[in-house]
């Protein structure tokens, strides 16, 4: 059934994308993309407007029905539906079909901490509210702020039937497979030895500049509801879009929906969009067809919308809305304003590296920014910084600039040489940029521990590999197609400018095939031997998800005791908060409370005890909670909570709180509850019929 409903999902895609290329003009390779991220751009503002489900409802019947008209006769006469199938689009709907499928059956689950903590949960609030999840209630005590691209997204694909985490895993998958079809952008099915090849490097390119060393466990670049990737792949696919659409002679205003969804995955990627939009801006406007001076007010207009289109997302969620969020935070005794504001860190951390003095938190910060700046410098020449499955940084680069000089090498034209250089060397030029502002972020934003060990370094600087990557694949696919020439004549009454199509010159045309078929070959057997395929995506074992799967049925069988009006306390001795997201995700819409702050970490989970009682070392002495039996009662009911849930407990909670249990937890040890009702006279065990 679920299938059936996902289906219907691509089902409306489809149609929005017939009308999008059969009225629109938009060749049928790059219509998925624009169609995704005019999905999302819309759902957003519904969002923020409050009128989520109302809006998807809209949706949905725009698109089914846009769909339907442009695949209507007009005028007597059919539509040309052969303009829908291209090497592009049969790949997009092929994969995108043949993982539905995959996923439905496989059922793979949420299981990583950021997954648990925000993107999978994200996605499941939101589907079970119709409401942004950042307006939730879920017991945490900070304002969820993260952009809601891909959770909205995934909500697309989760509208009919019900949740489930392998749509939120589509859905990332379905953008990629949109990315890798504008990069074949015009290609022809006569042109298959360069579709194939492009297709095929593209498929390894999230492995390939992902993962390193041998992978000795489950490889989840494509089942990983990450950000990172996913802005990667955007960030190189706006590019790829617009490189195609100039090609093509498609409606330009295509490329300005997803320059905005590039604004729209992370607020640490935002820059990113700004990178794509430059990119797009600089193409359009100093590479002409015909005289500089002719358009020129028109393509300036078009430059200016590039860098709009992301801006506008920027300045409406993270200023605007995320400004509210905080301040509501703020006033419910939330954190507020956690870091510093970009712009001051700009300044400052500029001001430092051109030696100028800084004061307050930005000169008592600057150690940690400089020595940020050279651990990153570390990581990038040297073989400590493996990135990837070619090792370090400088070898990536290297790697991708080659596939530029491939690409300038066999164009057909001048112009088209310059175009291809351009964005080489703009984009090298921004690879130095996004490193700074890595290091602005570790030095003034992070926290010193992630500074210090460069936390999540490699996901950050992946994300820029990933969408060059693309962007040079999508230069090489534009190489070697034909291309508009402008020929200058002459005729009697004056000069005359003529525009022709120009084919790469057969050697030039071979080289460029040979060069991709290369590519593709070293970069899947370079995969093949590093990620064992029993261990991949495809390839994953039953027992892979076994624990999530147990702990989804525990929480399936303990909320049947509950009501939604419940607010479950949680308590699992020993976790280190991962198995309080956990339940905070499987629970819900039951709200799991926030379980208290400790001596020595703030988060949920942990373990609780008199301060006496506490471990020397080890995970239940790093989350320690050392209440009294006074204040953990007061905690209790003082956060609302009318339930208490003993995931786990252990004799430190037995000593330290049985006496707040009116059977002195008599039932929880002989295994006939683990729930227990708050009530004036205590804690009152919930009888059960057995406990799985």
């Amino acid at each position: 059934m679920e299938l059936l409903c996902v289906l219907a999902a691509l089902a409306v895609l489809f149609l929005f994308c017939a009308f999008l290329t059969l009225r629109c003009g938009l060749h049928s390779a790059l219509a998925p993309l624009t169609a995704l991220a005019i999905a999302v751009a819309w759902l957003t503002a519904a969002g923020m407007a409050d009128v989520l489900f109302p809006g998807m409802v809209v949706l949905w019947i725009a698109f089914a029905g846009l769909g339907v008209w442009a695949l209507a006769p007009a005028g007597g006469r059919r539509p040309d539906v052969r303009r829908l199938l291209t090497p592009g689009s049969v790949l997009f709907w092929a994969m995108s079909a043949a993982f539905a499928v995959y996923f439905s059956v496989r059922q793979p689950m949420a299981t990583g901490y950021d997954e648990l903590s925000l993107w999978a949960t994200a996605v499941k609030v939101t589907k079970v509210d119709h409401r942004l999840y950042s307006t939730a209630t879920l017991g945490t005590p900070w304002p969820v702020t993260q952009n809601p691209g891909l959770p909205l997204l995934s909500c697309f694909f989760q509208f009919l039937g019900s949740y489930a985490d392998w749509k939120i895993y589509l859905a990332y998958d379905v953008l990629a497979f949109a990315v890798f079809a504008a990069v074949l952008g015009g290609l022809t099915f006569r042109q298959y030895r360069t579709a194939v090849p492009l297709a095929a490097a593209c498929w390894a390119a999230p492995w390939f500049l992902t993962t390193y060393n041998h992978t000795i466990y489950l490889n989840t670049t494509y089942m990983t509801a990450y950000g990172d990737l996913s802005a990667g792949l955007v960030l190189g696919g706006a590019v790829a879009l617009w490189l195609a659409v100039r090609r093509t002679g498609g409606p330009r205003w295509a490329v300005l929906p997803v320059l905005a969804l590039a604004a729209n995955i992370k607020a640490n990627t935002f820059v990113l969009s700004l990178v794509a939009a430059g990119l797009v801006a600089v193409d359009a406007w100093l590479f002409c067809d015909g005289p500089f001076q002719k358009g020129l007010g028109r393509r300036t207009g078009f430059a200016l919308c590039s860098f709009a289109a992301p801006l506008v997302i920027y300045y409406f969620w993270n200023i605007r809305y995320v400004s509210m969020l905080v301040a509501k935070s703020a006033s419910e005794g939330g954190t507020g304003e956690t870091s510093a504001p970009l712009s001051s860190v700009v300044v400052n951390g500029i001001k430092i590296l051109l030696g100028q003095p800084v004061e307050g938190f930005y000169a008592e910060r600057q150690p940690q920014f400089l020595q940020a700046m050279a651990d990153m410098g570390h990581q990038f020449w040297t073989s400590d910084g493996k990135l990837s499955m070619i090792g370090q940084g400088r070898n990536v680069v290297i790697f991708v600039l080659l596939i530029f000089v491939l690409a300038v090498v066999v164009a057909g034209t001048r112009q088209l040489k310059l175009r291809i250089g351009a964005v080489g060397v703009l984009s090298l030029v921004c690879f130095g940029g996004y490193n700074l502002m890595l290091a602005l972020s570790y030095g003034f934003i992070f926290k010193p521990a992630q500074a210090a060990g460069l936390v999540d370094y490699n996901r950050y600087i992946y994300t820029y590999y990933i969408g060059w990557f693309i962007m040079a694949m999508a230069c090489l696919s534009l190489a070697l197609q034909e291309q508009p020439a402008v020929r200058r004549g002459a005729v009697s009454d004056g000069p005359v400018v003529l525009l022709v199509r120009e084919a790469p010159r057969p050697w030039s045309a071979l080289l460029g095939q040979g060069g991709a078929l290369l590519l593709a070959a070293a970069m899947l057997l370079r995969a093949n031997s590093m990620v064992l395929p029993q261990l991949s995506v495809l390839g994953f074992s039953d027992s892979e998800f076994a624990d999530r799967r147990s702990a989804r049925q525990e929480a399936a069988w303990v909320c049947s005791y509950l009501t939604q009006q419940d607010r479950v306390f949680y308590v699992s001795q020993g976790d280190n908060g991962e198995g309080w997201f956990s339940a905070v995700f499987d629970f819900y819409p039951i709200l799991v409370d926030y379980s208290g702050v400790g001596a020595t970490q703030e988060g949920g989970g942990g373990t609780f005890g008199l301060a006496e009682l506490e471990p020397e070392e080890g995970v239940k002495q790093r989350y320690y909670h050392p209440y009294t039996a006074e204040r953990f009662d007061q905690t209790v009911r003082g956060n609302g909570c009318t339930v208490l849930f003993l995931q786990k407990i252990d004799d430190i909670f037995v000593q330290s709180y049985r006496e707040l249990f009116t059977d002195h937890l008599a039932c929880a040890l002989d295994g006939g509850t683990v729930l227990y009702r708050v009530t004036d006279a205590g804690y009152e065990p919930i009888p059960m019929e057995a406990v799985q």
